[in-house]
This record gives structure tokens, sequence and C-alpha cells, in this order.
């Protein structure tokens, strides 16, 4: 075989054209590639921008197409790799395709529009399908089982989703299963981010009640007793009571006040702390879904997708017109799964979980799993029995009167 064939076989294995020139981190935009081109350094000059230095400060164009091909394919396939069907007298490739553009400029990878025109046009393939088309990748295999999670505990089954609902694909994850893999997902897929945090004895935890007059108890200011957890909210249904609060007064206020029924009443502001470190699940503060041109974390990137898509969907406003009793469900069952089943690698449970408020401008809220008799009293003192929180301090405020209608 003569050097020009074994070329060209070498060219259509890598899946791009020989591509002359170098690249500086100036040029890209993703954090990813702009560390590739760091550690990859072999030129005082730059092709795109023309920096010029007596510095090494470009890396080989060549190979930095490569990685950014290794990256979108993580997401796109070649249409007959991935063995879509082709039937020429229907319009070809019988799945919906996208040209290199859409594709490519769907990335994070450059803002120079040279760059990205280079990259396309070194790229042998214009034609791109999503990769595991008919399975579906492992991200939007578990967006979906989430999906039917819901569907199931809203509309089909409230009590009894442990078994088998319906006649789906064998690869999708039925609701008898979505809780256990989500908590798989946590504590194993992404085990290395590690998102069970520990709150110590110092940090104030403010809850909000409001009324026509003030309280000023542990047991006033606390979750409602039994008796009177009448109200199904997002985390805990009716008659279970659990313990409401965030780490700012802005975030307590903004999650408990509502104008068109609190105006004029007064707002009893509770600091409490804990009695002992607390062990909470923290889908407040996600880590960034890593890049796919950074081979080393491209094994995070599904479940990471998922749990960002999964702890948007837990705070998602929701309105309180009655149906609250149905689209809070699957959260409620969430939540209880996190509070009675699940443990994390070492075997321990949980004291509650963190959120990101979906309240404009708030910041991060929590739910503990804290009934009104674990609530001490200011004056409490000794070594704590049941309780889990103390009253530390009580304020006081008028909630702002209703505007006045136009």
């Amino acid at each position: 075989m003569g050097r020009v064939s074994e070329w060209m076989i070498e060219q259509q294995e890598r899946g791009y054209s020989g591509a002359d020139g170098e690249i500086c981190v100036k040029c890209v935009t993703d954090p990813a590639l702009k560390a590739w081109i760091g550690d990859n350094l072999i030129s005082t000059t730059c092709s795109f921008c023309g920096e010029d230095s007596d510095d090494v400060i470009a890396a080989s164009f060549d190979e930095f197409v490569g990685i950014v091909l290794a990256g979108i394919g993580f997401d796109w396939n070649d249409p007959g790799t991935e063995g879509i069907m082709y039937i020429g007298r229907e319009g070809g490739y019988q799945a919906p395709l996208s040209d290199s553009a859409d594709v490519f400029y769907g990335y994070n990878i450059s803002d120079d529009d040279d760059v990205m025109q280079a990259i396309i046009d070194a790229v042998d393939t214009d034609s791109w399908v999503e990769r595991d088309f008919y399975r579906g990748d492992d991200g939007e295999r578990l967006k979906s089982g989430w999906s039917w999670f819901k569907y199931v505990t809203m509309h089909q089954s409230r009590f009894l989703f442990l078994q088998n609902h319906g006649d789906r694909y064998d690869d999708d994850i039925p609701p008898s299963q979505m809780l256990n893999v989500i908590a798989s997902v946590i504590s194993k897929d992404l085990a290395a981010y590690d998102f069970i945090k520990t709150f110590a004895e110092d940090v104030d935890l403010f809850r909000i009640r409001i009324g026509a007059a003030p309280f000023d108890t542990a047991a006033a200011i606390g979750p409602p007793p039994i008796e009177y957890a009448t109200q199904a909210n997002r985390m805990s249904p009716a008659g279970i009571p659990m313990f409401y609060g965030a780490f700012d007064i802005a975030t307590a206020k903004a999650e408990t006040f509502d104008p068109a029924h609190h105006a004029g009443q007064i707002m009893s502001i509770g600091t409490f702390r804990a009695l002992r470190p607390l062990r909470l699940l923290d889908l407040a503060e996600l880590p960034d879904i890593p890049s796919v041109f950074a081979d080393d974390t491209r094994q995070f990137i599904h479940p990471m997708r998922f749990l960002h898509a999964f702890a948007a969907d837990l705070v998602k406003r929701i309105a309180r017109d009655g149906r609250e009793h149905i689209e809070y469900v699957p959260t409620q069952i969430v939540t209880e799964f996190f509070r009675r089943v699940f443990r994390d690698v070492e075997g321990q449970p949980l004291d509650g979980l963190l959120y990101r408020s979906s309240r404009p401008g708030a910041g991060t809220a929590c739910v503990l799993f804290v009934e009104n008799d674990q609530c001490a009293e200011a004056d409490f003192e000794g070594k704590p029995f049941k309780q889990l929180l103390k009253l530390c301090a009580v304020a006081h405020e008028n909630c702002p009167q209703a505007p006045a209608p136009d």
C-alpha cells in the first residue's frame, strides 16, 4: 500500500482532514479546551488571532480539531455509524439530522467564526444524528424515567407505584426503580462530588411564621404539631410536618411572605441552631456539568445533566390553586425516600435537603426532617435527647400593606 493510500485511510479513521496552523487559548472559550492548549504549546504564533510572542503560546490546530471532534462525538455520531436506516426513495436517513454548523455552534468552543469555520471545514462528516439514537443516552433515560415516575405517582398509583406500570421498552427505568436509581446517581455515579454536607451547631437557620399576633416560642414558630399540619407543601404532604427554613432572612421572607394573604400581619422571625451537626443533601449548589472536551470527567456528564434537571424540577413554581395536592406528590415521595430509606456510602441517614428557592432573588432554602417537639426552647440546657434544633432569638416585623388598586 502506497503512502498516499495509508494517509487517506488514516484521515478517514480520524474523522477529519489535516488542519494546518496553531491556535492559542485566547481563541477558544471552553475551559477544558483552554487547559488542553495550555498543556500542549508548541508555537510562538497563533494562526487565528495573529498574536506573536517570544514564548510558546499556541498548540497544533490539527490536534486541537481531534480533541474537539472527540468531545462532539460524546453527544453526536455519523448516521451511518449510528446504524440509522437509509432509504433513498424516502429521503435518505430515517432520522432527524443536523449539519455541522448547527452541531458545533451548539458548544462553547470559540467566539471566533474563523476558528469555527476552520473546524467545520476539517471535519469529514456534515450530517449528524444524536448518539444512542434508538436507545437514548443515559442522561435522557434518567430524565425519561423521572417523567414516567411523576406521571404514575400523580395520575395512576400514588401508594403502590413500586409495582411495574405499563408496557415500556426494556431499557426504560420504571417508577418502581426510580428512587433507587436517583440514590445511585448521588451516592455512586457522582460520589466524587460529595453532595452530603455537614452543618455545624454555629450555623443560623431562619424560619418565619406570620399571623395576626406575634409568636415567641420554638413550639409556635417551628413546624406545626401533627394535628395542625393540614397543608400540603412541596416536600411534605398534609399530616407530615417538616421544618422549612433558610440560611438568610431574605430567602426565608421570600419563601414565606405572600402579599395577597399576609399584608398587614406580623412576621415572627425565629433564629434556630442545630443541637448536633446536621447531614444535609445539597441540591442547591450543584457543580457545573463537565465539558464534553475533558476526557477525564466525561463519565460524569450524563448523571450530572440529569441531577441538574431533577433539582430544577423539584423546586419549580406551582400555583396553590388546588392542584398542588397533585403536583407536589412526586417531590413529597422523593423527600420521604431520602428521609426514611436513603443511606450514604457509610450507611448514615440524612437530616434534610438543601434546595434553591424558586422565588426571585432568593438563595438556598432547606427542609429538615424535624417535627414540632424536636425544636427546643431558648432556655433549653443539657444534652439533647430527641431535640435537633434550638430557638436562639426571635424578631418581629410588620408585613407590608397590600398596594392600593390602580
